[in-house]
């Protein structure tokens, strides 16, 4: 695990080790009606020999000598000035300049006094802030012919394939172990590492979309951090696959962009857009491109940085959705037939892996709603822009289609989830008893209400409606990036207070990590609001903001990548990964079975002796008479084989059988209890001498069998009922018991309960 750090310490050194220069790879205007403009423009300028490499294809009107007015800026501060005549430098193509296109691949040497006044630092601080602005004045400089600007970069960048890898690797593996612990039985570590892990997954994912808003200006830093995580939204840049999109999108009426491969236009992916920008009262640093000079933003420049064209980024965001999925499934089946096969062939104990061997189906399942659950912000936000683009008929109707999947499958979980804990409330006044005491409910729906405390399982409904509203301001409102910016800042900021004021996650740690995760998220909406120019600022302020917006998201990445990390190692190297960490704020371990201590407590000989020994000391400790009150009782709720789909039993599998009154069966069910055929799948976690309305009756001391507890007692028989009883006993003696109402740590799901004062016998 700890070979993920070095991937982090390469993407650093790798921007120390490039060779220091400044590139310019897109010229335009900054003025109506310039008389200058281009069409392609590439310009590399190396301070070791001062050379100046640069490659133009510009449009002009202008036909006279021309007089240049040059001022460099670094992070909005004028850090030079400098006004010259062309023809003094000795650039023959621009003296003077006639109408026409101007064409020029060609190198010039800088003079060392013009070198100079470039900072050292300008080389290597990554993914540098530069632009300068040359204003064109006629020879008198009386009149401005033309304004252009060009934006720098000198190679260096904090967009690491490092740091992507690390961010994924953790994530994933923080993801794969909390479905691997949960399946397998420690539900304390399970839940602990599923909540954080998807709250880091899911901060992931809001710093990508708060990348997609359509604003004014986004800082180079800020941008080229947000394309680290872009991944969690499925935009991975696979060349191969970039043509079969291409392809695809051609075929089904489209018309594929080849932006990537244009060798006669210029992106910018930094700045505002141009032909709306006329609308404006405000007038200065606006920009104006032209039909080879475009200018990106929003979810258009992500995908290009992120080297996907236009009309591809919805298709690669919805095949590589599908292909984890296949990869989920395909990788449950084949644990499902390896585990198979080594038990057919003697290499694996038949009784390991039974929970998973027996309810794999329905771990199929929760594992697939999971994973929706996790896409369902990459698939609503690129399924409603696809709306807006129209790339073509057939990927307008996956869209679709990936709609109703995503939103119907939560609503679903939803409903079924809120079902579950309405008739645990109705039945136990908690609704932890079904939904942690029903295995089948637990493996299927678990994801929607394991992050949280039993009193708040409705939770993710609050969470998916914000994530629903956020990405229909990303997906609809791409024209006007001050909308987004502002009601995106006022979503963040409600679910902020709503998470402060309801505390809902799991324990009060947890509850802290999300609060920070929270207000993280808020400060970078915030960011993003100055980004659109919504308060006029100078852009200097923008530029700052997006040191801020690097320098925070990076630490507070490296915090939960590292407490992920720390959580897994933990989990990996005890034996007991439950024991090392704090039980929920709930009492939900009152009602979860671990399943592998049932079988360890029921398979061969020392552990059924280990079993009746504890038995026995239970047995000790209640009156000489606590067999008869015990099965007074006349009916229990036995639960039935929980293979089945929850969804699929509307009775919730629950039957009545007859009474418990033959002390010999009563020790036979004590034995079999943990691993009863009935009661291995339970789906109700009962209590079988619960009946309020049954009145006390007349109690029989006769006893006509007597307790055997020898070894000859099968531990893994079925319950028989003895038909002989006393009918004066099966009619007459019922118990009074008691539902717990308000001491929530009682254990509801011990069926053993001492129905007169409530304690576990």
């Amino acid at each position: 695990m700890l070979a993920i750090l070095p991937l982090l310490w390469l993407a650093l050194c790798t921007l120390a080790q490039a060779k220091r220069n400044l590139v310019a790879t897109s010229l335009v205007t900054c003025m109506e009606n310039s008389q200058l403009s281009s069409n392609s423009f590439d310009v590399v300028f190396d301070p070791d020999d001062r050379s100046l490499h640069y490659t133009l294809d510009l449009t002009t009107q202008i036909d006279s000598y021309i007089l240049a007015y040059i001022d460099v800026y670094a992070y909005g501060f004028k850090i030079i000035t400098k006004n010259f005549d062309v023809c003094s430098e000795n650039w023959k193509q621009f003296c003077p300049v006639h109408p026409g296109n101007i064409e020029i691949d060609s190198i010039e040497y800088i003079s060392k006094d013009l070198a100079d006044e470039i900072p050292g630092i300008a080389y290597n601080v990554p993914d540098i802030d530069a632009y300068a602005i040359v204003n064109v004045y006629n020879e008198n400089a009386t009149a401005r012919l033309a304004c252009i600007q060009v934006f720098f970069s000198n190679g260096k960048t904090v967009s690491q394939t490092g740091v992507k890898w690390a961010t994924a690797v953790v994530a994933g593996i923080g993801l794969l172990l909390s479905a691997i612990l949960s399946t397998f039985g420690n539900s304390t570590a399970a839940s602990h590492i599923s909540a954080n892990t998807m709250s880091l997954f899911l901060y992931f994912q809001s710093v990508a979309v708060v990348a997609m808003q359509h604003v004014h200006r986004v800082p180079p830093i800020a941008a080229a951090w947000a394309e680290n995580l872009a991944w969690s939204m499925g935009l991975i840049r696979i060349t191969f696959m970039q043509k079969i999109f291409r392809w695809y999108v051609q075929s089904t009426g489209g018309t594929p962009t080849l932006y990537l491969t244009a060798t006669t236009m210029s992106v910018l992916t930094q700045r505002t857009l141009s032909w709306l920008e006329p609308l404006r009262k405000r007038s200065e640093n606006i920009l104006y491109g032209n039909q080879n000079t475009l200018i990106f933003r929003g979810i258009r420049r992500l995908g290009y940085r992120m080297n996907i064209e236009n009309t591809s980024i919805v298709c690669t965001g919805f095949t590589f959705f599908v292909l984890c999925g296949y990869v989920l499934a395909g990788f449950i089946i084949v644990c499902k037939l390896c585990f198979e096969l080594s038990i057919r062939n003697g290499w694996v104990d038949r009784n390991k892996f039974a929970e998973f061997r027996t309810s794999w189906r329905i771990i199929l399942k929760g594992a697939l709603l999971r994973y929706i659950y996790i896409g369902f912000t990459q698939l609503t936000i690129l399924s409603f822009w696809e709306f807006t683009e129209r790339d073509s008929g057939a990927v307008i109707t996956i869209a679709c289609l990936f709609i109703v999947l995503s939103c119907g499958l939560m609503l679903w979980a939803l409903y079924r989830t809120h079902h579950f804990a309405s008739l645990s409330i109705q039945q136990y006044n908690n609704p932890a008893a079904i939904l942690y005491g029903d295995q089948r409910i637990l493996h299927k729906y678990g994801f929607f209400y394991t992050m949280f405390n039993a009193a708040h399982y409705w939770w993710n409904a609050v969470l998916l409606t914000y994530i629903f509203v956020k990405s229909l301001f990303i997906g609809f409102a791409q024209a006007s990036g001050k909308t987004q910016a502002l009601a995106i800042f006022i979503l963040d900021l409600f679910y902020f207070i709503a998470i402060i004021y309801y505390k809902p996650y799991l324990d009060k740690p947890t509850n802290i990590v999300n609060i920070f995760i929270c207000t993280v998220t808020l400060v970078n909406s915030f960011l993003f609001m100055f980004f659109s120019d919504l308060f006029h600022q100078n852009y200097t302020v923008s530029a700052v903001m997006g040191w801020v917006f690097f320098i925070m998201n990076a630490a507070f990445s490296f915090i939960l990548l590292m407490m992920i990390l720390a959580f897994i190692l933990m989990i990996v190297c005890s034996k007991n990964p439950d024991l090392r960490f704090k039980p929920a704020n709930d009492d939900r371990t009152s009602f979860q079975r671990n399943f592998q201590q049932q079988v360890d407590g029921t398979m061969g000989g020392g552990a059924a002796a280990k079993e009746l020994l504890e038995l026995g000391n239970v047995a000790r400790e209640h009156n000489a008479n606590w067999e008869n009150e015990l099965f007074s009782s006349s009916n229990e709720k036995v639960a039935m084989d929980g293979s089945a789909d929850p969804d699929q039993d509307p009775d919730h599998g629950v039957f009545r059988n007859g009474s418990l009154t033959n002390p010999g069966n009563f020790i036979k069910r004590l034995s079999s209890f943990r691993r009863s055929k009935n009661y291995s799948r339970g789906s109700v976690p009962s209590n079988p001498f619960t009946d309020k309305n049954v009145e006390a009756g007349e109690r029989t001391n006769n006893m006509n069998s007597e307790i055997n507890l020898g070894s000859e007692i099968n531990l893994g028989s079925e319950i028989n009922f003895d038909e002989s009883t006393n009918d004066a006993t099966r009619s007459n003696s019922r118990l009074n018991s008691l539902t717990p109402q308000n001491n929530t740590s009682t254990d509801l799901s011990d069926p053993f309960r001492d129905a007169r004062s409530g304690s576990v016998l």
